[in-house]
C-alpha cells in the first residue's frame, strides 16, 4: 500500500541536529500534571524556545486501560495556561501503523522475538534469581525456541508477547547534562516491546515517533538514563541516529518524596486554582537545580535568554512551596491595577485602584484578595480577647470627618497621650479590631477605604 509505503519511508529519515532544534514532551494521559512533570516539559520549551526551534506535545496513550481523554484535554490546558505553547500536538493511539511497520521491520532482521512465559513463569524466575543473589535479568529462554516449537506453540493458542534483543554491550552517549554516560545493557533485560493483546509498551512508539517528528534533543528525567541506552539501540537497529540526549535531575518535595500525577494538591490545575500564577511556577521551575538565582521572571521570553540547559546540576532539585509563595507575591505586588483587573474579570463589584494599591504588597496568592476585599466592604470577624475599655476610648478619640492620610498618625499620637500605650500593646489590638487579623496593610490607608462609620462599628463591637 501506499500509505505503508510512506510510513516505511518516514522511518529511515536521518534526524538534523545542527539547523533544525525540535523537543518534545511526552506525558502519559493517567493522571493530572503536576510541577514535577511541568517541569520536564518548561525544560523541553525552554530549549526549543531560545534556539527559535519547534516544541512538540506528544500524547504518550498506547495504555488504553489507564489513559484517559478528560487528562489529555487537562494536560492541555494546564500547558497552555502555563505559557507553554506547542507547535504540534500528536497522540500515539492514532499512529498504530507506524508502529507496525517498525515492528515488521526489527522483527524481519531477528531484533524482536516472541515469548511465552506467563507471568507466574516469569514472576518464579525473578524470585529465584533474588534468592541466589543475581540480577533479575530475562534468561532470554524464549530465544532457543525453533519455528516449530513457536509454530506449535501458537497453533495450540499460547499467544506469544514480544522483546527486543539487547546488543549486551555498553552504550555510550554525550548526555547535554551530566556528561559522559554509558548503560550496559548486559545488566539489564531484553525490553518487552508488544504485549499478548497487541498493545505497544514504551519504547518502540516513543524511537519511532522521535525518528518520525525529528526530534533533536530529548530532555528528561534522570529515571529514563537506562531506556535511553536500550532505546539508542532501536534507533540504531531502525537505521536512525539518535537524538541529543539530556537527562535532568529529578524535581522531589523538601522531605526528598517524588511528586505523583495522582496527587492532586501538586497539580498544576490545583495551584491555579490555589491562586498561584503561572510565571511563579516557571520561575521557580526554570531556577531550581540551575544557575539561575531564584527569582520572579517578567516572561517565558526572558527566562529563555537567560536559561541554559547545561547548568543544571546533577543533584535532586528540592521544590518548596514557601519559595512558590514569595515568587508569587512577587509577582502579583507587580501587577498593576489594569493587569489585575483583567485577572479578576470583574469579580468584585466595588475593586478599585486605590483598594489595590493598599493591600497588594500583602497579597501571596489572587484568592487572598477575598480576605481583604472582605475586610474593606463587609463584616469581620470579632476578637474575643478584646480590650474593651482601650478600643472604645479610641472610638472616643476617633478623629471626625473629612479624613485623609494625616488621619492616622494624628489619632494614634493622641491615643499614645492618653494611655502611654506604644508599639504592640498599642496598634495590635486596633489591628485586631478593624480588620480582625494580626497583621496586614497599613492601617493609614486602610481606614481610609473602611470609612468613618464602619471604624467607629468596629470599635464599639461586643
Amino acid at each position: 500500500m501506499e500509505e505503508i509505503e510512506d510510513i516505511r519511508s518516514q522511518i529511515n529519515i536521518e534526524i538534523e541536529l545542527k539547523s533544525n532544534l525540535i523537543t518534545r514532551f511526552a506525558p502519559s494521559p493517567t493522571g493530572l500534571l503536576h510541577v514535577g512533570n511541568a517541569r520536564t516539559a518548561l525544560l523541553n520549551f525552554l530549549v526549543s524556545k531560545k534556539d527559535k526551534g519547534k516544541f512538540i506535545l506528544r500524547i504518550d496513550d498506547t495504555d488504553e486501560e489507564r489513559s484517559k481523554e478528560e487528562y489529555v484535554v487537562q494536560i492541555k490546558e494546564d500547558l497552555l495556561w502555563l505559557g507553554i505553547e506547542f507547535d504540534e500536538v500528536y497522540k500515539q493511539s492514532e499512529r498504530i501503523k507506524l508502529y507496525d511497520v517498525a515492528f515488521e521491520s526489527l522483527v524481519n532482521k531477528g531484533l524482536i522475538y516472541p515469548c511465552f512465559e506467563t507471568p507466574e513463569d516469569l514472576e518464579n524466575k525473578r524470585k529465584r534469581l533474588i534468592a541466589r543473589r543475581m540480577p533479575p535479568v530475562y534468561d532470554r529462554a524464549s530465544l532457543s525456541l525453533s519455528e516449530e516449537d513457536i509454530k506449535e506453540k501458537i497453533d495450540s493458542g499460547i499467544e506469544p508477547y514480544w522483546r527486543f534483543k539487547l546488543s549486551n554491550k555498553r552504550i555510550n552517549f554525550n548526555d547535554i547534562i551530566r556528561g559522559e554516560i554509558n548503560v550496559d545493557t548486559a545488566a539489564q533485560s531484553d525490553p518487552v516491546i508488544k504485549r499478548i493483546d497487541g498493545g505497544y509498551l514504551y519504547n518502540l512508539p516513543s524511537v519511532v515517533d522521535d525518528i518520525d517528528m525529528k526530534i533533536s534533543h530529548i530532555i528528561r528525567g534522570e529515571d529514563h538514563i537506562t531506556n535511553s541506552g536500550i532505546q539508542i539501540e532501536i534507533f540504531e537497529a531502525l537505521d536512525s541516529s539518535p537524538p541529543i540526549f539530556g537527562h535532568n535531575s529529578l524535581l522531589v518535595r523538601e522531605n526528598g518524596e517524588p511528586f505523583s500525577k495522582r496527587d492532586s494538591a501538586s497539580s498544576i490545575s490545583q495551584l491555579k486554582e490555589e491562586g498561584f500564577e503561572s510565571i511563579a511556577i516557571n520561575s521557580l521551575n526554570a531556577s531550581i537545580g540551575s544557575s539561575l538565582n531564584i527569582e520572579a521572571f517578567s516572561s517565558l521570553d526572558e527566562i529563555a535568554e537567560r536559561f541554559e540547559i547545561t547548568s543544571l546540576g546533577k543533584s535532586s532539585a528540592r521544590y518548596s512551596i514557601d519559595q512558590l509563595v514569595k515568587l508569587n507575591s512577587q509577582v502579583i505586588s507587580g501587577y498593576d491595577f489594569e493587569t489585575i483587573s483583567k485577572l479578576l474579570e470583574n469579580k468584585y463589584p466595588d475593586f478599585n485602584e486605590d483598594l489595590w494599591e493598599c493591600i497588594k504588597q500583602n497579597i501571596s496568592n489572587l484568592s487572598e484578595i477575598d480576605e481583604w476585599y472582605n475586610v474593606v466592604n463587609d463584616s469581620i470577624t470579632i476578637d474575643s480577647d478584646r480590650d474593651t475599655d482601650f478600643l472604645k476610648l479610641a472610638e472616643q478619640l476617633l478623629p471626625n470627618e473629612p479624613w485623609n492620610e494625616s488621619t492616622w498618625d494624628n489619632w494614634i499620637s493622641v491615643l499614645k497621650k492618653e494611655t502611654s500605650k506604644s508599639g504592640k500593646d498599642l496598634f495590635l489590638p486596633l489591628r485586631l479590631a478593624i480588620t480582625g487579623k494580626s497583621r496586614g496593610p497599613e492601617l493609614n490607608k486602610l481606614i481610609l477605604l473602611i470609612g468613618y462609620n464602619e471604624i467607629k462599628n468596629r470599635l464599639l463591637s461586643e
